[in-house]
């Protein structure tokens, strides 16, 4: 616990209250909201003052303990609720341990991300790190991405695709390319805090399995919120983030292993990557991930977390709602059926199935037709795919450990 309870605690000047019929809600920039409660609102009216001033007065509203009030302060300190009266961490900051720079290639996968440009490329060049190379795949951008990227960063090696070959294709591309050690891949819109490689690279060199390293990604605009640590596939369900959502208290700092790593900001060993394969390109985008992870599993490989290594993320920034929906929908069907073994995948898409009717008989209540066809052209595509999935699957199943199997990794 770092929460001080003599020192004087103040709002965070960015930061507003605001209440919706009646629910308090805590405003950031860019309007992301935080629901809060009463005790929040107290809390929030009783500032600036000193912790244990605050509490005092919070008391005098609401029977809740001591105890629980240190815990909701330092709650709100670290979600970037309240700021302190003298600029300092919370946390201690700790030393960062020398290690030879091995070559680092950092690839970025752009398209039209003309407005993400500098928050990631500033940040970059900042690195503490110094051993990089850094490549930009374009996935044939229509507005002045690439122009603003050869003009502003004339240091970063540019590929521009001559089509959109979505995410999967686009990080392939970058990986041919590459010659470092490590691979650092990227979604444009990102930002690392300046020893982020540095600690990625740290967790590769504790042992020579960790194919591929996870980072603690946050959310851009609520840096105190987790976005991610690594993704799972849960049983009900689609593909999720871990611990989307929660603040980050330094409660992961333990976490040993996660069943797989986001791609949208992740670093992997090159002998992974030529052992396990490339991405499966059959996903455009979306789940590609997973199954690379998966495959990385069933080869030997470890994925592990490194939560000391920062990366804020835009959530959502990247893809049209409709066209992440439409990937999303087909390619939780092609990872079950190419990786999951049969009674396993007929669970997955037994329950994939009941979601789908339920919501297409909730759009035809509603009158709400738009989800008819995206679901008609989901399942026409899956049809198209089934017979180079089960080409790839047979694949996989042949190079993998024998006793490994999705449910060691789910």
């Amino acid at each position: 616990m770092f929460f001080e309870p003599n020192e004087t605690l103040i709002k965070n000047s960015s930061v507003q209250l605001q209440h919706d019929n009646g629910t308090p809600f805590f405003v950031f920039p860019q309007g992301f909201r935080v629901q809060t409660d009463k005790v929040g609102q107290a809390v929030w009216e009783n500032l600036p003052n000193p912790g244990h001033e605050v509490i005092a007065q919070v008391q005098k509203q609401w029977l809740v303990s001591e105890t629980y009030l240190k815990k909701f302060l330092f709650l709100l300190q670290q979600a970037k609720v309240l700021g302190n009266s003298i600029e300092k961490d919370n946390i201690p900051s700790q030393p960062i341990v020398s290690i030879q720079e091995k070559l680092v290639s950092v690839i970025v996968i752009t398209y039209n991300g003309s407005d993400h440009l500098a928050d990631c490329f500033l940040s970059l060049l900042n690195q503490s790190y110094s051993n990089l190379e850094i490549f930009a795949i374009d996935n044939g951008s229509s507005d002045d991405t690439v122009a603003r990227i050869n003009q502003d960063y004339p240091s970063v090696k540019t590929f521009v695709l001559n089509r959109n070959r979505h995410y999967s294709g686009g990080v392939n591309q970058g990986l041919i390319h590459a010659q470092g050690k490590y691979l650092c891949i990227l979604n444009q819109d990102v930002e690392l805090e300046r020893e982020c490689i540095h600690h990625l690279v740290q967790a590769l060199e504790k042992e020579p399995r960790i194919g591929a390293v996870a980072p603690m990604m946050k959310f851009f605009h609520l840096r105190g919120f987790i976005n991610g640590i690594g993704n799972q596939i849960r049983r009900e369900g689609w593909g999720s983030d871990n611990f989307i959502g929660m603040v980050d208290v330094v409660q992961f700092s333990s976490l040993q292993e996660v069943p797989s790593a986001c791609f949208g900001a992740v670093m992997v060993r090159r002998e992974a990557v030529e052992d396990v394969g490339l991405l499966d390109e059959g996903y455009g985008s979306f789940y590609e991930d997973v199954d690379w992870s998966f495959r990385c599993w069933f080869k030997g490989w470890k994925i592990v977390p490194e939560v000391r290594a920062v990366v804020y993320h835009k959530f959502g920034a990247s893809y049209p709602q409709g066209q992440k929906l439409r990937f999303a929908l087909r390619n939780r069907f092609r990872l079950v059926l190419k990786l999951f073994q049969k009674r396993t995948a007929l669970g997955y898409i037994k329950r994939y199935l009941k979601e789908d009717i339920k919501n297409l008989l909730s759009s035809f209540k509603k009158r709400e037709f738009t989800r008819v066809p995206l679901l008609l052209r989901t399942y026409l595509s899956l049809c198209f795919q089934l017979p180079g999935i089960y080409r790839k699957r047979r694949q996989i199943m042949r190079g993998k450990i024998p006793h490994l199997r999705e449910a060691h990794v789910l």
